[in-house]
């Protein structure tokens, strides 16, 4: 595929994903070679299932971007478990007024993630490597406006390996599938354990590239107070009893 067919391509379902701004010739542009570094990539690691040009941009960019438009101007953003680079890189590219730290625990991932940012140019993305239960311990700890994860964990998981690494008032961004809502009830209680408030609940209905609809949501929470030293746990804590 040329790259003004992946760019075409790129207008049409950013479009019929109601996110047209992202639809510029310089975002589409870029992330046509990001494409093209993603998928040579992955035929020698574990990124992603997806094979096809098409696919990347339905079930990855258009995923990743149709939550761009909940980052405040100007943020400090951490992706949490960003494998890939999802969101982070597409992130980087629409939104290069964002900071974005992608942290993921396994070492190739990260240095797929820093190289790939230095191809593409983009000066607004870093790299951390471990685990994330770990880190929130670290200098990292409440240091970013902004935390945002996608295909990890359940969310009540996810809040208490994220929103450690918020400062007081920042957001976690959280994006999830079809689940999204009754993932966020089973939340309720990390929530409060955690001193964070869910605030939207954005359901979007995907259009994939060959007309099939699937079901998204972007859940916002607020952080609206300190976090307990007592979290993160261990992640086998964590997992073995969920707050």
């Amino acid at each position: 595929m040329t790259k003004s067919d992946f760019s075409r391509l790129c207008a049409e379902n950013f479009s019929e994903n109601k996110i047209p701004q992202f639809a510029t010739p310089e975002i589409t542009e870029k992330l046509a070679e990001l494409c093209e570094i993603f998928l040579e990539a992955n035929k020698t690691m574990n990124l992603t299932a997806i094979k096809d040009e098409k696919l990347v941009v339905s079930r990855h960019f258009s995923d990743c971007l149709i939550s761009a438009p909940f980052f405040p101007l100007g943020t400090n953003v951490l992706d949490v478990g960003s494998g890939g680079g999802m969101p982070a890189l597409p992130l980087a590219i629409a939104r290069p007024d964002l900071k974005i730290t992608a942290l993921d625990a396994t070492a190739k991932k990260t240095a797929y993630v820093e190289n790939t940012a230095q191809a593409l140019g983009l000066s607004n993305v870093s790299v951390v490597t471990g685990r994330a239960e770990e880190l929130a311990r670290s200098a990292l700890r409440a240091s970013f406006d902004v935390v945002t994860a996608r295909a990890v964990a359940q969310t009540n998981v996810l809040l208490e390996l994220c929103v450690p690494f918020l400062k007081k008032g920042g957001v976690f961004v959280c994006l999830k599938g079809k689940n999204g809502a009754e993932e966020a009830i089973n939340a309720a209680s990390a929530a409060k354990a955690l001193n964070c408030a869910l605030t939207e609940d954005r359901e979007f209905f995907l259009r994939d590239v060959d007309g099939e609809f699937s079901e998204r949501h972007v859940l916002i929470y607020k952080k609206i107070g300190e976090n307990s030293e007592n979290y993160p746990r261990k992640y086998a804590q964590i997992i073995k009893n969920p707050l």
